[in-house]
């Protein structure tokens, strides 16, 4: 018998300065694994674009001037594929080195010039470099649910800005590295588009939905959702095992 999973949702009416803590950014990039990060020789990587640098991120779709560069190394190309389109304002493209990256060397991502001056929104560094430290191999070994993802906590908050609805899951991977997962969504009962997209795992923590300004997913009011899973490392290495959740969709309290 299939259930639905219930949580208990933040309802927040917020006045703008209870707001100002979630206050968002419309126009920049994320990327993944976050800049700064230690990856696999045989690393792929996820950019982000949100607002408008949504047509600016598709558009590196087909482009030949990507590449990971270092210093005294001949530039990696990296190939621009598979992308995927939000409901809520933002576009996201894999991106696939044509060779391993060398052990123990920094690399920094050069984009197009289109791109240049962009913010990146998750800005770990602190100086809005692009730039990874290739660790000491490849990795050629798949991520594992240790738990799958279940349902935490809901947020629909309305404030100054506009509203934010997410919904929190807590899942523990086997990784050693970082990790994400592909999530498809689509509703429980009833004809609907499937939306699909890719969303990080920051710690054991994944965060669907939006806030006032852009995010991976849209939900309706009262509507039950099926999610499915799939879990990939930040080598592209996919787990055998899918996952499944049915869930309520975050609305205000009546």
């Amino acid at each position: 018998m299939k259930r639905l999973l219930l949580v208990a949702w933040v309802v927040l009416l917020a006045p703008p300065r209870a707001f100002a803590a979630e206050t968002c950014v419309k126009d920049g990039v994320l990327l993944f694994p976050a800049p700064g990060s230690v990856v696999p020789t045989n690393a792929q990587l996820i950019i982000e674009g949100t607002g408008t640098a949504q047509v600016l991120v598709q558009g590196l779709l087909g482009n030949e001037a990507l590449a990971l560069v270092s210093e005294g190394q001949e530039p990696i190309a990296v190939k621009a594929e598979k992308g995927f389109v939000s409901q809520m304002s933002r576009v996201a493209v894999r991106l696939r080195p044509l060779k391993a990256l060398l052990p123990n060397v920094e690399y920094s991502l050069a984009l197009p010039k289109e791109l240049a001056g962009v913010r990146l929104l998750n800005d770990r560094l602190g100086d809005g470099s692009l730039r990874w430290l290739a660790g000491g191999g490849p990795d050629k070994k798949a991520p594992k649910y240790k738990q799958r993802p279940a349902s935490s906590e809901g947020f629909y908050v309305q404030g100054a800005q506009g509203l934010r609805r997410q919904l929190k899951l807590h899942a523990v991977v086997e990784e050693a590295g970082a990790a994400w997962v592909l999530v498809s969504m689509q509703r429980a009962r009833g004809g609907s588009a499937q939306q699909q997209y890719p969303v990080p795992l920051d710690g054991e923590t994944l965060t669907i939905g939006h806030d006032a300004c852009s995010g991976n997913f849209g939900f309706d009011d009262g509507r039950a959702y099926k999610l499915t899973f799939e879990l990939f490392d930040a080598a592209g290495n996919r787990s055998k095992e899918k996952a499944t959740l049915e869930v309520a969709a975050p609305r205000p309290l009546q």
